[in-house]
């Protein structure tokens, strides 16, 4: 047991020290008051609409934003980035209460999305507008890849909830979210990880592990990575879906 805690905490330490060298070089972070799930610094589009009609988000220069309004048919909804009266589409999935995160430039925003409603897996886009012209960039392909070399035991195959939760105030790097899905399938369900990310290559910066992420970015984390279990973590197995690993004997 003694071996066991002491091993948890050089782990813990560890983690708070990498955290501590990669974030020495980014030391503030654009902080918006929102309202997002997985963000605290984005804006859930369905709690914006609610509050405003019209489901406005602008961007901080305030000369851009993006607007919500539903389709003809009234099934799905479709979004859109003004800018000056022009308006170019965003290509998103159908659901319609995305989180929204504009960086403090202006040149750019995340949507965190869902493919299948609120029990849906969540994805993150990042968008450039450059030249009058938007572009979607792809910054989160090494974070997927990455958590799933290290995702715990499930009883099916899953992928994890990708999502933004910050800029940095210079809009160089970008904080992602890597979450287990929060379901009964896999061991240490809803535990995540961070990462810092650079948004001109998509390159991982640091992968900061959820203790250390809560230490040092609490504020901008929304509910939903906030209520992760931290004793999956300080307790190992407390966590474990027991039918995942019971020893298999012969009759």
């Amino acid at each position: 047991m003694m071996k066991r805690s002491l091993f948890l905490l050089i782990v813990c330490v560890l983690g708070l020290q990498a955290h501590a060298r990669a974030t020495s070089e980014i030391k503030h972070w654009f902080t918006p008051h929102g309202n997002g799930n997985f963000s605290a610094a984005a804006q859930d589009v369905c709690k914006v609409s609610s509050s405003a009609p019209g489901g406005e988000i602008w961007s901080p220069n305030h000369r851009r934003k993006i607007v919500t309004r539903p389709s003809a048919d009234g099934e799905t909804t479709i979004f859109t980035v003004d800018e000056n009266g022009h308006e170019f589409a965003i290509e998103t999935a159908a659901w319609s209460c995305p989180e929204i995160g504009w960086s403090p430039t202006s040149a750019f925003f995340f949507v965190t999305y869902s493919d299948d409603g609120a029990v849906g897996t969540y994805h993150v886009s990042v968008y450039r507008i450059s030249a009058a012209k938007i572009g979607k960039i792809d910054l989160t392909g090494a974070v997927r890849r990455d958590f799933q070399r290290h995702y715990p035991k499930c009883d099916s195959p899953e992928e994890p909830n990708i999502a933004g939760v910050a800029w940095s105030s210079d809009s160089t790097t970008l904080l992602v979210a890597a979450q287990v899905l929060p379901h009964s399938n896999c061991d240490n369900m809803g535990t995540f990880n961070l990462y810092t990310v650079a948004v001109s290559n998509g390159r991982i910066i640091d992968r900061i592990p959820q203790l250390a992420a809560k230490a040092s970015f609490y504020d901008l984390l929304g509910q939903e990575l906030r209520a992760a279990d931290d004793h999956c973590f300080s307790k190992i197995g407390s966590c474990w879906i027991p039918a995942l690993h019971q020893t298999r004997t012969n009759k």
